[in-house]
Protein backbone atom coordinates (compact mmCIF):
# COMPACT_ATOMS: atom_id res chain seq x y z
CA UNK A 1 0.00 0.00 0.00
CA UNK A 2 1.36 3.42 -1.00
CA UNK A 3 1.34 5.95 1.80
CA UNK A 4 0.74 9.60 0.99
CA UNK A 5 3.60 11.88 1.97
CA UNK A 6 2.72 14.48 4.56
CA UNK A 7 2.30 17.94 3.10
CA UNK A 8 4.95 20.48 4.01
CA UNK A 9 3.75 23.83 5.16
CA UNK A 10 4.74 26.47 2.63
CA UNK A 11 6.50 29.41 4.10
CA UNK A 12 5.45 32.68 2.49
CA UNK A 13 7.93 35.50 2.80
CA UNK A 14 6.49 38.93 2.31
CA UNK A 15 8.64 41.82 1.08
CA UNK A 16 11.81 39.75 1.27
CA UNK A 17 14.76 41.99 0.39
CA UNK A 18 16.81 40.72 -2.53
CA UNK A 19 20.25 42.02 -3.32
CA UNK A 20 20.39 43.39 -6.86
CA UNK A 21 23.80 43.88 -8.38
CA UNK A 22 23.69 47.03 -10.51
CA UNK A 23 26.38 47.26 -13.16
CA UNK A 24 27.21 50.85 -13.89
CA UNK A 25 27.93 51.73 -17.50
CA UNK A 26 31.35 53.40 -17.75
CA UNK A 27 31.58 56.80 -19.44
CA UNK A 28 32.17 56.87 -23.21
CA UNK A 29 35.74 58.10 -22.75
CA UNK A 30 36.52 55.18 -20.40
CA UNK A 31 35.23 52.72 -22.99
CA UNK A 32 37.19 54.50 -25.73
CA UNK A 33 40.37 54.35 -23.61
CA UNK A 34 39.75 50.62 -23.04
CA UNK A 35 39.41 50.13 -26.79
CA UNK A 36 42.67 52.04 -27.34
CA UNK A 37 44.48 49.89 -24.76
CA UNK A 38 43.14 46.78 -26.50
CA UNK A 39 44.48 48.04 -29.86
CA UNK A 40 47.96 48.58 -28.37
CA UNK A 41 48.00 45.13 -26.72
CA UNK A 42 46.74 43.52 -29.94
CA UNK A 43 49.50 45.18 -32.00
CA UNK A 44 52.07 43.71 -29.62
CA UNK A 45 50.44 40.27 -29.79
CA UNK A 46 50.01 40.16 -33.57
CA UNK A 47 53.65 41.23 -34.09
CA UNK A 48 54.75 38.46 -31.73
CA UNK A 49 52.68 35.93 -33.71
CA UNK A 50 53.95 37.22 -37.08
CA UNK A 51 57.58 37.09 -35.95
CA UNK A 52 57.07 33.56 -34.60
CA UNK A 53 55.99 32.48 -38.10
CA UNK A 54 59.17 34.01 -39.57
CA UNK A 55 61.35 32.43 -36.86
CA UNK A 56 59.82 29.04 -37.62
CA UNK A 57 60.42 29.47 -41.37
CA UNK A 58 64.06 30.48 -40.80
CA UNK A 59 64.70 27.58 -38.41
CA UNK A 60 62.86 24.75 -40.18
CA UNK A 61 62.17 25.72 -43.80
CA UNK A 62 65.22 27.69 -44.97
CA UNK A 63 63.21 30.92 -44.84
CA UNK A 64 65.14 34.07 -45.71
CA UNK A 65 64.49 37.61 -44.48
CA UNK A 66 66.90 40.52 -44.17
CA UNK A 67 67.80 41.19 -40.55
CA UNK A 68 66.66 44.83 -40.69
CA UNK A 69 63.21 43.73 -41.94
CA UNK A 70 62.87 41.14 -39.17
CA UNK A 71 63.89 43.82 -36.68
CA UNK A 72 61.03 46.06 -37.88
CA UNK A 73 58.55 43.53 -36.44
CA UNK A 74 60.37 43.51 -33.09
CA UNK A 75 60.62 47.30 -33.04
CA UNK A 76 56.87 47.72 -33.59
CA UNK A 77 56.16 45.23 -30.77
CA UNK A 78 58.62 46.99 -28.45
CA UNK A 79 57.10 50.41 -29.22
CA UNK A 80 53.59 49.10 -28.45
CA UNK A 81 54.86 47.54 -25.19
CA UNK A 82 56.62 50.78 -24.18
CA UNK A 83 53.50 52.85 -24.91
CA UNK A 84 51.38 50.53 -22.75
CA UNK A 85 53.95 50.51 -19.94
CA UNK A 86 54.38 54.30 -19.92
CA UNK A 87 50.67 55.18 -19.92
CA UNK A 88 48.62 52.21 -18.71
CA UNK A 89 50.72 49.80 -16.63
CA UNK A 90 49.52 49.99 -12.99
CA UNK A 91 52.22 51.25 -10.63
CA UNK A 92 52.65 50.51 -6.95
CA UNK A 93 53.03 54.18 -6.10
CA UNK A 94 49.91 55.15 -8.06
CA UNK A 95 47.20 56.84 -6.01
CA UNK A 96 44.62 56.61 -8.78
CA UNK A 97 41.64 54.52 -7.73
CA UNK A 98 39.16 53.42 -10.34
CA UNK A 99 35.74 52.62 -8.88
CA UNK A 100 34.70 50.55 -11.88
CA UNK A 101 35.05 46.81 -11.37
CA UNK A 102 36.83 46.16 -14.65
CA UNK A 103 36.79 42.36 -14.62
CA UNK A 104 33.12 42.03 -13.67
CA UNK A 105 31.77 44.90 -15.76
CA UNK A 106 29.91 43.53 -18.77
CA UNK A 107 30.46 46.75 -20.74
CA UNK A 108 34.24 46.34 -20.60
CA UNK A 109 34.21 42.58 -21.25
CA UNK A 110 31.81 42.96 -24.20
CA UNK A 111 34.06 45.62 -25.74
CA UNK A 112 37.20 43.52 -25.34
CA UNK A 113 35.49 40.39 -26.68
CA UNK A 114 34.24 42.35 -29.69
CA UNK A 115 37.78 43.62 -30.42
CA UNK A 116 39.22 40.11 -30.01
CA UNK A 117 36.63 38.58 -32.36
CA UNK A 118 37.28 41.25 -34.99
CA UNK A 119 40.96 40.27 -35.19
CA UNK A 120 40.84 36.64 -34.02
CA UNK A 121 42.64 35.17 -37.06
CA UNK A 122 45.78 37.17 -36.37
CA UNK A 123 45.66 36.96 -32.58
CA UNK A 124 45.41 33.17 -32.30
CA UNK A 125 48.55 31.53 -30.92
CA UNK A 126 47.97 28.65 -33.34
CA UNK A 127 48.40 30.05 -36.88
CA UNK A 128 45.25 29.99 -39.02
CA UNK A 129 45.75 28.83 -42.60
CA UNK A 130 43.86 31.17 -44.91
CA UNK A 131 43.02 31.07 -48.62
CA UNK A 132 45.58 33.86 -49.12
CA UNK A 133 48.29 31.69 -47.54
CA UNK A 134 47.44 28.85 -49.93
CA UNK A 135 47.24 31.09 -53.02
CA UNK A 136 50.49 32.91 -52.20
CA UNK A 137 52.20 29.67 -51.03
CA UNK A 138 52.93 31.18 -47.62
CA UNK A 139 53.08 29.53 -44.19
CA UNK A 140 49.89 29.24 -42.14
CA UNK A 141 49.04 32.47 -40.37
CA UNK A 142 51.32 34.70 -42.43
CA UNK A 143 48.64 36.73 -44.23
CA UNK A 144 46.18 36.63 -41.30
CA UNK A 145 48.70 38.22 -38.94
CA UNK A 146 49.77 40.68 -41.64
CA UNK A 147 46.22 41.86 -42.46
CA UNK A 148 45.28 42.13 -38.77
CA UNK A 149 48.45 44.11 -38.07
CA UNK A 150 47.62 46.51 -40.92
CA UNK A 151 43.98 46.88 -39.74
CA UNK A 152 45.13 47.70 -36.21
CA UNK A 153 47.51 50.41 -37.48
CA UNK A 154 44.65 51.91 -39.53
CA UNK A 155 42.70 52.34 -36.26
CA UNK A 156 44.98 55.31 -35.50
CA UNK A 157 43.20 57.19 -38.31
CA UNK A 158 39.78 56.94 -36.62
CA UNK A 159 38.24 59.87 -34.77
CA UNK A 160 37.75 57.83 -31.56
CA UNK A 161 41.40 56.85 -31.32
CA UNK A 162 42.59 60.38 -32.16
CA UNK A 163 40.33 61.68 -29.37
CA UNK A 164 41.88 59.28 -26.83
CA UNK A 165 45.42 60.23 -27.89
CA UNK A 166 44.54 63.91 -27.44
CA UNK A 167 42.65 63.43 -24.14
CA UNK A 168 45.43 61.36 -22.53
CA UNK A 169 48.14 63.58 -24.05
CA UNK A 170 49.96 60.55 -25.44
CA UNK A 171 53.32 61.46 -26.94
CA UNK A 172 52.99 61.42 -30.73
CA UNK A 173 56.45 59.83 -30.84
CA UNK A 174 54.87 56.45 -30.01
CA UNK A 175 52.02 56.71 -32.52
CA UNK A 176 54.21 58.05 -35.35
CA UNK A 177 56.82 55.36 -34.70
CA UNK A 178 54.21 52.57 -34.74
CA UNK A 179 52.79 53.84 -38.05
CA UNK A 180 56.18 54.55 -39.68
CA UNK A 181 57.83 51.22 -38.79
CA UNK A 182 54.72 49.22 -39.70
CA UNK A 183 54.29 50.93 -43.07
CA UNK A 184 57.97 50.36 -43.82
CA UNK A 185 57.48 46.63 -43.26
CA UNK A 186 54.22 46.54 -45.24
CA UNK A 187 55.90 48.29 -48.20
CA UNK A 188 58.72 45.75 -48.18
CA UNK A 189 56.27 42.82 -48.05
CA UNK A 190 54.28 44.31 -50.94
CA UNK A 191 57.43 44.56 -53.08
CA UNK A 192 58.77 41.11 -52.17
CA UNK A 193 55.65 38.95 -52.03
CA UNK A 194 53.13 40.93 -54.12
CA UNK A 195 50.11 40.27 -51.92
CA UNK A 196 47.23 42.01 -53.73
CA UNK A 197 44.98 42.37 -50.65
CA UNK A 198 47.69 44.26 -48.76
CA UNK A 199 46.85 47.33 -50.83
CA UNK A 200 48.73 50.59 -50.88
Amino acid sequence: MIKAKPKKKREIKINEAKEINIIKKPSDIKLEVTQFITIILNISRVCENHKRIWDNQIKHNDGVIKFDKLMLISQVKKTADNLFEDYFEPREDSERIDDDDFENNIFYTNLMNKEAQKYIEGLNEIPVLTVDDIVEKLPAGFTATLFVWKSLIKEFETAKVKKVIKTLKIDNFFINRLIKLSNKYFSWIKEEIKIERLGA
